[in-house]
């Protein structure tokens, strides 16, 4: 990530007109019975920390990263607000390398590095489960987003191949257009 998109994220969770949400993106809240309630969670990209904080308070130990400072300090207040914690470090995701083997539970919304597809197979221990979502294909003729800033068709289920699928889709409504799974890393 760049220069560019750090000052880009800072800008917009600065804006005094921006209103985070704090509820969870709904196909975790909607699949949150195969959630646990225990272990280590790593929530990547985790912006304002919404969806750390939800996990949090569902007995996870979390981890979330993000590239601006700006929606790390905003999600340790949701934190505090929510009267739970979670570590929050700021880090790009470009230099930022999953631990392997550490991680029961790791979230991934509406952020796309394929580099990362691997890092998150091995970062999960067994039985850890994984939660992804993000733009597929059919989302660029709602946008200008560049190819490969979006999913292919079927790409997470290849990605996560080996894993037991709970829950997967492909959703194509209200000018958007995503890809949504549920996977848990069966053995190693």
């Amino acid at each position: 990530m760049s220069v560019k998109d750090k000052e880009k994220w800072n800008k917009k969770y600065r804006n005094p007109d921006h209103i985070p949400s704090t509820e969870p993106v709904e196909w975790l809240a909607e699949q949150s019975a195969y959630l646990a309630g225990s272990g280590r969670a790593l929530d990547l990209a985790m912006g304002e920390g919404r969806n750390a904080v939800f996990v949090a308070e569902r007995g996870y130990d979390v981890l979330g990263v993000d590239v601006s400072e700006a929606g790390v300090e905003k999600a340790r207040d949701l934190a505090r607000e929510q009267q739970t914690s979670i570590n929050a470090a700021c880090a790009d995701l470009d230099d930022f390398q999953i631990e392997k083997n550490a991680f029961d539970l790791i979230l991934c919304f509406y952020f796309l590095d394929r580099r990362l597809f691997s890092e998150i197979r091995a970062g999960l221990r067994p039985g850890g489960l994984v939660y992804f979502e993000t733009f597929n294909a059919g989302h660029l003729k709602y946008t200008s987003f560049k190819k490969e800033w979006v999913l292919g068709d079927r790409e997470l289920l290849r990605e996560f191949e080996g894993f037991k699928i709970l829950k997967y889709r492909e959703v194509d409504r209200d000018e958007k257009s995503y890809s949504s799974l549920v996977a848990r890393k069966e053995s190693d």
